[in-house]
């Protein structure tokens, strides 16, 4: 049996590992070079990577090699005398404290450098390479679908709360597109990520999708991947991408430039969707009309 040490647990991670005693915790369903996830007795996620990038959902071990070559869908996974235990793995979890839960609710975000960030973002993605993501009219339906939504769900926003045509709209691009997190998917977490992390703000609402909804229209990892970032609750990529919104002297590019290469298409999707969570939420505090001119000049309108 091959034998890791986790490095950093992510609090949402922790509370699912909590056991005095040897037990169960869940089964593997999907698995990777370099991560798996694992499906807990609970219906919660566990995200087990020798990667850097941290989350709630996040086990961080000591690189040990290629865990398709250890870790096979189904595989049970266990506690046992402080380890995370499957048939070929052994994750030593002692003296591991939980990182702190991360709120980004707390953060004074002013709406002239969100329009800044927001304008930034927009430009960044009109001139990068977008094949294959919902900004590739290339790909009608996808492309097409997203900008029916913005039409549809993201501009009626502005004047008023989260209503029924919402979820309506969001059940037509929820699991659209291929990959592991379908295009669609992706798009809806970058937006209700930064639009319920401004909700405050705005004095909204947050939007929130019933996950029955989510889990019947996609996979399950995207699901409760779409579920978690709707609470708030995603890796550092996305924080930081946020927290550089309001702070004068973080970098945005360098926040950008980070998200944007992640996995085929998600880090461009997700970064669309922040666009729109942006800029209606500008809309929304300023009165302004600028989401009709974003959706324009990346080909949505």
């Amino acid at each position: 049996m091959q034998s890791t040490h986790a490095k950093q647990v992510g609090a949402l991670a922790a509370q699912a590992l909590k056991s005095d005693e040897e037990s169960t915790i869940g089964q593997v369903i999907a698995t990777f070079p370099n991560s798996f996830y694992v499906k807990t007795r609970t219906d919660q996620l566990l995200f087990i990577t020798n990667r850097s990038l941290r989350s709630p959902i996040t086990v961080n071990v000591e690189d040990s090699g290629s865990f398709t070559d250890m870790i096979k869908p189904l595989d049970i996974v266990c506690i046992h005398d402080g380890r995370l235990c499957s048939p070929n793995l052994s994750i030593e979890l002692a003296n591991i404290s939980p990182e702190d839960e991360k709120t980004v609710l707390d953060n004074d975000v002013h709406c002239s450098k969100l329009t800044e960030a927001s304008t930034l973002l927009s430009t960044i993605l009109q001139i990068i390479e977008n094949a294959g993501s919902v900004l590739d009219p290339n790909r009608p339906l996808l492309h097409e679908s997203i900008g029916d939504f913005v039409k549809r769900a993201i501009i009626p926003l502005r004047n008023r709360e989260f209503h029924l045509e919402f979820t309506a709209a969001a059940s037509k691009i929820i699991g659209l597109g291929p990959g592991f997190t379908p295009s669609g998917d992706d798009f809806l977490l970058g937006f209700l990520f930064i639009y319920n992390s401004l909700s405050r703000n705005i004095t909204r609402i947050p939007i929130c999708l019933d996950f029955t909804l989510l889990a019947a229209r996609t996979n399950w990892i995207s699901a409760k991947l779409l579920d978690y970032a709707q609470h708030l609750q995603v890796d550092d990529q996305l924080l930081w991408l946020f927290r550089s919104m309001s702070d004068e002297h973080a970098d945005t590019v360098k926040a950008v430039e980070t998200l944007i290469p992640r996995g085929h298409t998600s880090g461009i999707d997700i970064a669309t969707g922040v666009v729109f969570g942006m800029t209606i939420a500008c809309d929304i505090a300023l009165k302004q009309r600028r989401t009709e001119a974003v959706a324009a000049n990346l080909g949505l309108l």
